[in-house]
């Protein structure tokens, strides 16, 4: 089965994927640590970014490095991570919250790619009433999700009709169902492909119910972008560029899932491509009404989402620069 390679430093669990040349150095590069959330397809234009050193470009030596078990916003706080990319979860969770210093600067994808997956003997949604559910990671967006769905798509009540279990990393969600730990379980890609291999019934495609949400995002503080807006800027050129080559070079994309999601078959890869590609977003502009959405979501566990103002999570200026100048247009020949 796919898993996650994992390793312990300091009591926090950080996968670190550092691939850059001490010539970058040497050459004066600006060293830039950009953290991630998933080892899913959509954070590939990274990791493509990182692979084919794109940053050398623009004066970085970019690195990713893997959050795992930490909020990917806590590396925003420890000031050595500049800019993340994850679900727009937690940046909307602390603006609820009344803690506001985080923007969401693009979104790489709002189709989320996540169905809900069961066992044999349960053959609709319906059913999962008195059933326990895998959500993975406490509070994050599968589980913001699979709430919102249950309640306002079949109106099932989580935590009355339905028990939710927070599991952790996306594939422990997969081995408690396969262990009849829980009845059912939320899967996004690649783990959506590796359900439907092993024969779990797919209950329902959330995309299909034409969910929605902040998906793939970059965050950065927001003093970051008002003090550095030029690293911001640079960075999401580098970012538009690895999008440009997911598109137009399946040989570089391959690799470069391969080497970050370890374990995951060829076909399983081959699906997550296909399925990616068609749903990543050339220009990655972060969107006020998906970023609405997404309170919308969240305002069935904090009810102050819904006075939570959408236009101080999205700051929308830095995608426009970059592609009014021409400069996603040209990568395209168009």
């Amino acid at each position: 089965m796919f898993q996650l390679p994992r390793f312990v430093s300091k009591s926090l669990v950080v996968v670190s994927l550092f691939f850059a040349f001490d010539v970058f150095a040497a050459a004066g590069l600006e060293p830039l640590t950009v953290g991630f959330s998933n080892i899913t397809a959509t954070y590939a234009p990274l990791w493509i970014a990182v692979e084919e050193h794109v940053g050398v470009k623009y004066g970085l030596d970019l690195k990713a490095i893997y959050a795992g078990r930490v909020r990917p916003q806590q590396l925003l706080a420890t000031g050595e991570v500049p800019i993340v990319i994850a679900s727009g979860t937690g940046t909307m969770t602390s603006h609820i919250v009344g803690i506001k210093d985080q923007v969401l600067v693009a979104t790489i994808t709002s189709k989320i790619g996540t169905s809900l997956f069961a066992k044999a003997d349960i053959k609709n949604v319906e059913d999962l009433k008195g059933k326990t559910i895998a959500t993975g990671r406490p509070a994050a967006f599968l589980d913001a999700t699979v709430r919102y769905v249950l309640r306002s798509k079949f109106g099932l009540i989580p935590d009355r009709d339905v028990k939710l279990l927070p599991t952790g990393e996306p594939y422990l969600g997969l081995q408690a169902l396969e262990r009849g730990v829980v009845d059912a379980a939320a899967m996004s890609i690649p783990h959506l492909f590796i359900a439907r291999k092993a024969g779990f019934r797919e209950l329902i495609s959330f995309d299909k119910l034409g969910v929605e949400y902040p998906y793939t995002s970059v965050v950065v503080l927001r003093q970051t972008a008002a003090k550095n807006p030029e690293l911001v800027e640079r960075f999401l050129k580098c970012l538009v560029e690895g999008i440009h080559i997911f598109k137009t070079n399946k040989a570089k994309t391959l690799a470069a899932f391969k080497r970050y999601m370890k374990g995951a078959d060829d076909d399983i890869l081959e699906e997550s491509y296909q399925h990616t590609r068609a749903t990543i977003d050339d220009a990655p502009h972060p969107s006020l009404q998906v970023v609405k959405g997404g309170l919308d979501m969240l305002s069935l566990q904090y009810p102050q989402a819904k006075q939570t103002d959408a236009s101080l999570i999205v700051e929308p200026s830095f995608m426009k620069k970059i592609d009014d100048s021409g400069f996603i247009r040209a990568l395209y020949k168009r």
